[in-house]
């Protein structure tokens, strides 16, 4: 998207634009029009700085030909970007109907016209539109660019990756050649969500061998693996997510925990203590899981959580007060679990994840940002803090 002072700038041209058509078309002293007076009116709303109404002026009386096609185009992105998406429609579909349109004109309208449809969410009708220009000389990369877009907005994975794959050909450097994979991990997900687990680990394999350093495929991986009722290999990516990455515990753990003894399984509980031995900070994304799902008794996050609350503010004035009066009871384990339940449901609603690329925090986590479309960049918020 243009940036704002890209548009300003760009009004500016169209204002000096119009301002030459104007001056040889009807002030030139070989011409021999008459000066329509509309155009006199236009004049003064830009002198007074009414742009908007001027533009809506113009875009009426100038007639289109070969001198003043620019303009309208112009005229047609002005309209775009001010969210007048319908008149921008009709603009760019009156230039598309002039009779013996030059061939380069009505390509460059066409594509005005598929922002159009772009901008105003029309999927159906911008895809049509980009992929009859991607066909052609100097629309290539622009049009591939748009589709592959629009087919991640309509989580049509194949055909994204399709013309990825023709982009790259085209252009071997482009910027959505880190994407590839994640297509691969979004379409293992597919499957595996279809319970089809023989295709999931065909897109899996090619996940890997586009991106082996990516933590999506070891996410995969495990709930393959799980899908399977193989706990060991499901815990081995688990553990090997870990070393890469704290993400694992508040989205990977869970599934485990959902799978296996989440109280007593030794095998878990071995990864676990390894884990806080080596990091201590480890407790703290424990003890936000034991809070986001308090149905789970692993004695390792009851007691990260339980450590977190010992360390609060009003505990440890319990804790004087103890000493003073033998009436007050040392907070036990049954209160440490109602209060569990009770943040819970105090925190539902509250960020959990936030984008390290764009800043975006997100209840539920997301391996694309919804905002900057960055891939992999969600991190862990300490909800808990504020308690």
């Amino acid at each position: 998207m243009l940036s704002d002072s890209i548009f300003y700038l760009s009004s500016i041209f169209l204002i000096f634009a119009l301002l030459g058509y104007f001056f040889l078309k009807f002030f030139d002293n070989e011409s021999t029009n008459k000066i329509n007076p509309d155009y006199l009116t236009g004049l003064k709303y830009l002198l007074n700085e009414e742009s908007d109404k001027a533009i809506d002026l113009f875009s009426n009386i100038i007639d289109i030909d070969d001198e003043t096609i620019q303009t309208h185009l112009a005229l047609g992105v002005l309209f775009r970007r001010q969210g007048k998406i319908d008149k921008a429609i009709r603009l760019h579909e009156n230039i598309l109907n002039k009779p013996d349109l030059d061939e380069e004109y009505y390509y460059q309208t066409l594509h005005e016209l598929g922002e159009n449809y772009f901008a105003a969410g029309i999927y159906d009708k911008a895809e049509s539109v980009f992929e009859k220009l991607k066909a052609i000389d100097g629309q290539q990369v622009p049009s591939l660019e748009k589709l592959i877009i629009i087919y991640e907005y309509m989580s049509q994975w194949e055909k994204a990756l399709e013309n990825l794959e023709e982009l790259s050909k085209i252009d071997p450097d482009n910027k959505y050649l880190t994407s590839t994979s994640h297509y691969y991990c979004q379409l293992t997900q597919k499957y595996i969500d279809e319970d089809d687990i023989d295709r999931a680990e065909i897109f899996l394999e090619k996940a890997k061998h586009n991106n082996p350093n990516s933590i999506r495929q070891l996410y995969l991986s495990s709930k393959i693996s799980l899908h399977k009722l193989d706990k060991s290999n499901a815990l081995v990516f688990y553990a090997e997510m870990i070393d890469k990455n704290k993400l694992a515990h508040l989205i990977l753990l869970p599934l485990i925990l959902n799978k296996i003894d989440h109280q007593n399984d030794n095998d878990l509980n071995i990864i676990l203590e390894k884990t806080i031995e080596n990091n201590p900070e480890t407790k703290k994304y424990l003890g936000m899981v034991s809070v986001m799902f308090p149905s789970f008794n692993n004695k390792h996050l009851f007691n990260s959580f339980k450590e977190l609350i010992q360390k609060h503010t009003i505990i440890n004035e319990l804790k004087k007060q103890k000493h003073e009066s033998k009436s007050i009871t040392l907070i036990d384990d049954p209160l440490i679990d109602n209060l569990r339940t009770i943040i819970n449901n105090k925190t539902t609603n509250d960020y959990k994840y936030s984008c390290s690329q764009c800043g975006y925090m997100t209840i539920s986590h997301s391996w694309q940002c919804p905002t900057c479309k960055s891939w992999e960049k969600s991190e862990p918020v300490d909800f808990l803090e504020k308690i």
